[in-house]
């Protein structure tokens, strides 16, 4: 996908978000110009192992606790916490005790037109098969 010129600055307000997108994505591809994406994170249990091929992913973490699974590295992130996950190498991360609310950020942006994508699949139930695909099209892969 290719990068916009980023025009001008902007601000997002609590509870608010870039057009386009909800009021969790504080920062998109195309409001960005493609540097990165941020999404405000509730997490309550975590996504399965996977693998980014085309974006270095990293959280904030506001509160909470992640157990954090990165190659073969582990390790818990609190509050305060920054976790790096660089591209190409198999991650995994639950909330510890409860959610945990994270910042995430994708640099090079896009990851939100994942999310934007793969959620509705999930809402509406989507098989393995379709849930894949989308994967696949954004360079995610499970592993």
């Amino acid at each position: 996908m290719p990068s916009e010129p980023v025009t001008r600055g902007y601000v997002v307000g609590p509870g608010e978000g870039v057009p386009d997108r909800g009021p969790d994505v504080k920062a998109s591809r195309r409001s960005t110009g493609g540097s990165l994406t941020l999404i405000e994170a509730a997490i309550d249990g975590g996504p399965p192992r996977h693998t980014h091929s085309r974006e270095d992913e990293s959280f904030y973490v506001l509160t909470g606790t992640l157990d954090v699974e990165c190659g073969g590295d582990r390790f818990q992130a609190g509050p305060g916490s920054f976790v790096f996950l660089p591209r190409n190498l198999p991650h995994v991360l639950r909330s510890v005790g409860g959610p945990a609310t994270a910042l995430l950020i994708a640099t090079p942006g896009g990851l939100d037109e994942y999310f934007a994508e793969l959620n509705p699949a999930l809402d509406a139930n989507a098989g393995a098969t379709e849930l894949n695909t989308i994967m696949e099209a954004y360079g995610i892969a499970l592993s």
